[in-house]
């Protein structure tokens, strides 16, 4: 079906491009944060079993998991406020005009320990926003990181110091007017920070002035058929009253008419 998203513009609702990683209880399921698989199980009281392959008449089971360890979920402030912002309060708005970028992160000295880190720069983000980009339609901003491999859909991140945003990238990125930050990494900040969370606290404008509609989406998973461009962009969550929740995120291609 056709819907029109501007004027002489339109997307086909049944060509929908998934851009998250579900949710399994597999051993090898993609994970970060020294979290562990996801736990999926039956109810069990008294003589009653929510599993109908072990003699229960429905299936009822519980989930256990960690939105920011266990794939794809979506943020608000509230991940790093002593405010209790949740994500249900603060996303109000679900559909976005959005640009893919692909990235080459630098190998780059990091200033707290020994490690050579793979960064991506400011110079990087400006040069792949240079092509398509435009402040104040594009409110969506999708990093691809290189080399992408499929490997990431089922990937352990624990102590692997993945890629991460500068100081100066991430600004950039505030001053371009993105309010939506999807990346196919644990987190926009580096893995062992000692807490300084910087990316996170700039992009929010935490604690000075909490930019609430903001949101960052991290562990996606944009296919490499998906190519660098504009897309109709929709953010899905479950309306968790917490500061994250397990979500899914779906590109469309944008037709003229």
């Amino acid at each position: 079906m056709k819907l029109y998203v501007d004027k002489g513009l339109f997307i086909e609702t049944n060509q929908p491009l998934d851009i998250s990683i579900p949710i399994t209880t597999e051993e090898n399921s993609v994970r970060a944060w020294y979290c562990g698989p996801v736990k999926i199980e039956p109810v069990r009281m008294g003589d009653f079993i929510g599993d109908v392959n072990q003699g229960g008449s429905v299936n009822f089971k519980n989930i256990f998991l960690n939105p920011h360890g266990n794939g794809t979920h979506t943020e608000c402030v509230g991940h790093i406020s002593k405010e209790h912002f949740t994500i249900n309060q603060c996303l109000k708005e679900f559909h976005f005009f959005s640009m893919v970028i692909s990235v080459n992160p630098q190998k780059v000295k990091s200033e707290l320990d020994e490690k050579t880190d793979l960064v991506i720069t400011k110079d990087e983000i400006v040069h792949k926003l240079n092509t398509g980009f435009v402040k104040g339609k594009h409110r969506a901003l999708i990093i691809r990181t290189l080399p992408n491999q499929s490997e990431r859909t089922h990937k352990n991140y624990t102590e692997t110091n993945p890629p991460y945003l500068s100081e100066e990238a991430i600004r950039h990125i505030v001053e371009a007017g993105i309010d939506h930050l999807i990346m196919d990494v644990p987190s926009v900040d580096r893995e062992v920070d000692h807490g300084k969370l910087t990316a996170h606290h700039i992009f929010w404008n935490y604690p000075a002035k909490p930019q609430l509609h903001k949101t960052i989406t991290e562990l996606a998973f944009i296919d490499n058929t998906i190519a660098d461009g504009e897309y109709f962009l929709n953010i899905q969550i479950a309306s968790y009253e917490s500061d994250a929740s397990p979500s899914k995120l779906v590109l469309y291609k944008i037709q003229s008419e």
